[in-house]
């Protein structure tokens, strides 16, 4: 039994760590961080980081847990269509999401002190990052985060150069994965 139990925890933490990567690599870092950028140059926020210096912060609290509330429903909805195969539908939920997370982020970043006020906002804050560190710091994150760059170049190599057009490129990776994916279940 404690094998069964020591199997199902192994691939449901090796299923967060994929959806870790997945955000990490390819939400943050291609779209949710170059928004995040872009919304703290523009000079409205500017100001408006100014103006929220002197808002109480109870209301900066309220304000910042609706809009967190907010992505994180969109989240779990587009989730949902995903699993569902609605993947046009996903995309575009996901898609309004980044930008009222990047806002959501920048609000954050900019009243953090006033946040950190909020002794159970301050534990909960820790408590993540503690998770987040602890998830980086683990052989199957290590692993995994390993395979993907490995996977990474080998697209880059193989698909990603020459004078094929995006279709083709696309058509290629397809006919690649499906035999591959043949080759696995065989096994």
């Amino acid at each position: 039994m404690n094998k069964i139990i020591n199997t199902i925890t192994h691939y449901l933490f090796t299923l967060i760590v994929l959806g870790y990567i997945f955000y990490e690599e390819l939400v943050w870092e291609r779209f949710a961080k170059p928004i995040v950028r872009y919304i703290q140059s523009l000079e409205l926020l500017k100001r408006l980081d100014v103006y929220l210096q002197g808002v109480n912060g109870t209301v900066i609290l309220i304000a910042f847990v609706i809009l967190f509330l907010i992505t994180e429903i969109q989240g779990i909805y587009a989730g949902t269509l995903l699993l569902r195969g609605h993947i046009f539908l996903w995309v575009v939920i996901y898609a309004g999401k980044i930008p009222i997370a990047a806002f959501t982020f920048w609000l954050f970043r900019a009243t953090k002190p006033k946040l950190m006020a909020f002794a159970w906002f301050k534990k909960a804050f820790n408590f993540v990052m503690r998770m987040i560190d602890w998830i980086k710091d683990t052989g199957t994150y290590q692993n995994i985060k390993t395979k993907t760059s490995e996977v990474k170049i080998y697209i880059k190599k193989n698909y990603l150069s020459g004078d094929d057009t995006t279709k083709e490129k696309f058509m290629k990776i397809r006919r690649r994965l499906k035999i591959r994916l043949k080759e696995v279940f065989k096994k």
